[in-house]
């Protein structure tokens, strides 16, 4: 794994008054996922993508794994670091395999070797490869293209991804089965992730520390996403986090953790999903309008939540 560290980096493009980024620095821990969310031209992409150098920062430092990215040729700093972007940029006239070989064959892997692992990655990301391998993009949804751009990007096996806006053109409900699958791989692979995205309740919910930007990418605060929703830095980010920090902190909190009852199958009570947070049961006993649901071997009920809820508020 790879540590990533930003010394006072800036971009400034010729004949802008101000700089497009100004003086960012930031310590990424390797295995991290760190979200950086701002407002639409704060600067938040142009920093993400100076880290692979797909553009050219003007001054400062990026280090990657100890190493000064501007030491590295750049198609070969890019070809071991995953990128991730909204529109995908999968090639049409590939199959999903062969999409998902393409670095590896880059990198001079044979052929076996490259179908192999774009079988593992298609399973990994939950499409059986038998059935997916040999399709077209144009032949899937929106929602199993953005997995094989995932999986793509994992294809070499990269210490380090960077991800801009991935689930941003997917539909909520697809929105949601990304992110959890997604959760699900980074807690498997544990790669060092820079994630781009201005919805502050998906940076809530998957960044292990969030970096509020303001504009030119200038940090209002950088740090856990409870710290932040229990602590905003100044009323910017506050703004961000909005008034309902108290139900967006349920989402930081196991239900696997919350108190609950013995489970009785006879109930026939609304089952949550596996990792799903105290957010996730407030949500599913009020779209299926039940006071009760079943975690794993007991029940939750209604009123500890709003108990939770009510801690929660007063802290």
């Amino acid at each position: 794994m790879s540590d990533i560290k930003l010394v006072d980096v800036t971009k400034q493009y010729e004949g802008q008054p101000q700089p497009a980024v100004d003086a960012v620095s930031l310590d990424i821990a390797a295995g991290e996922l760190v979200v950086f969310v701002g407002p639409s031209g704060c600067g938040k992409t142009t920093t993400m993508k100076m880290i692979n150098r797909l553009i050219e920062p003007t001054s400062g430092q990026i280090l990657l794994g100890g190493a000064d990215v501007m030491s590295i040729e750049p198609n070969e700093l890019r070809r071991h670091i995953g990128y991730v972007i909204q529109q995908i940029g999968l090639f049409p006239h590939m199959t999903i395999s062969e999409n998902i070989q393409l670095v590896p064959g880059l990198l001079g892997w044979n052929r076996d070797r490259s179908r192999r692992r774009a079988d593992e990655l298609l399973d990994l990301v939950g499409l059986d490869p038998a059935a997916y391998r040999d399709r077209y993009p144009r032949q899937l949804s929106g929602g199993q293209q953005q997995r094989v751009g995932v999986a793509r990007a994992l294809a070499a096996d990269p210490p380090v991804m960077l991800m801009d806006e991935p689930f941003g053109a997917t539909d909520p409900i697809t929105r949601e089965r990304l992110q959890k699958e997604f959760l699900r791989l980074q807690a498997e692979l544990r790669k060092t992730i820079v994630f781009v995205t201005h919805d502050f309740d998906e940076a809530v919910k998957l960044g292990d520390r969030i970096a509020v930007l303001k504009e030119r990418s200038r940090v209002a605060q950088y740090d856990t996403p409870a710290r932040i929703l229990a602590a905003p830095a100044d009323d910017y980010v506050a703004s961000f986090a909005g008034s309902a920090t108290a139900i967006k902190r349920l989402a930081l909190i196991p239900a696997v953790r919350l108190p609950g009852e013995p489970l009785d199958e006879r109930d026939g009570l609304p089952v949550l999903e596996r990792g799903g947070s105290a957010r996730d049961a407030l949500d599913l006993m009020v779209r299926r309008g039940t006071s009760r649901v079943a975690v794993g071997d007991r029940t939750v009920d209604f009123a500890m939540i709003c108990a939770l809820l009510e801690d929660e508020h007063g802290r």
